[in-house]
């Protein structure tokens, strides 16, 4: 009679365990409040039953097994980071028939060139820039921006704000392509190593869609052919070639916000010659 007594205490307790689980689950516990209530419940046991010493016991380590191996709901604070993230993510996408400003702020190339050989006679290194298609037809080349480097940066606009006092249009003043978002399209960004007495060298390439494109900035790892959003310490990065590139893509509406950011004049001044110019 007295084991099944303890049998039943014990099924009663581990059912009481299994509520305390889910209350911690559901965030209505802390984890320092359901251990302490847990510690009662297994002291009022062993206090309460002749055999308590060994049903506590059994009753931890399956609580214990629960606990662990049974999904666990996100904490509320995760869950509000990830649909953060998810809503970043949806404010970033690209609008079908939007226009945008897509330019390279950053080229990185491996010490080697495609074929594994130096960049240039003598062995020094490459003079970078880049070219931008739209399904197969070239609609702009950067300004070879330094020399002598297998990494090379890119503002996206002039550095010189004067151009616009001048021009007729922003065309002298930012450095980037103009795009509509179109089904279908594809752009490829093709990375050269320029060279003044002969035909420049292609360096490598990489193609996206326009209808994945994200607002702002994005940086893409080459790893073997192909290309990856960020980079990954587990792979091996590229070691001929293009090895890394940094894209933007800005909305072309707001095209003197991100002037007077890249120059970092007062936003005022930037519409005000914007509207003189398109008058």
């Amino acid at each position: 009679m007295d084991h099944r007594i303890n049998a039943c205490a014990g099924m009663d307790i581990l059912e009481n365990l299994k509520e305390l689980k889910a209350l911690h689950d559901n965030g209505d516990l802390t984890t320092e409040e359901f251990e302490k209530a847990k510690e009662r419940l297994l002291q009022e046991e062993k206090t309460a039953t002749p055999l308590g010493w060994l049903y506590p016991i059994l009753i931890i380590l399956i609580v214990g097994l629960i606990f662990w191996l049974a999904p666990r709901e996100e904490p509320n604070n995760t869950k509000i980071d990830k649909e953060k993230k998810e809503t970043e993510q949806a404010s970033r996408t690209v609008n079908p028939q939007g226009t945008y400003y897509i330019f390279l702020s950053l080229i990185e190339l491996a010490d080697k060139n495609p074929v594994g050989d130096e960049w240039d006679t003598g062995g020094s290194l490459p003079d970078i820039t880049y070219t931008i298609s739209r399904n197969g037809r070239e609609i702009f080349k950067a300004p070879r921006n330094g020399e002598n480097s297998t990494i090379t940066e890119w503002t996206g606009v002039s550095q010189d704000f004067s151009l616009l006092k001048t021009t007729v249009s922003l065309e002298g003043t930012i450095k980037a392509a103009l795009v509509s978002i179109n089904p279908n399209d594809t752009l490829k960004i093709q990375v050269w190593d320029t060279d003044d007495l002969s035909p420049d060298d292609e360096a490598g390439e990489f193609t996206l869609a326009t209808s994945s494109l994200k607002l702002g900035q994005s940086e893409w790892w080459r790893y073997g052919d192909t290309w990856s959003e960020n980079h990954d310490n587990k792979k091996p990065v590229a070691t001929r070639g293009l090895k890394r590139l940094r894209l933007h893509v800005i909305d072309s509406k707001r095209k003197s916000e991100f002037i007077a950011n890249q120059l970092d004049i007062p936003l005022e001044k930037v519409n005000t010659l914007i509207k003189k110019l398109e008058k």
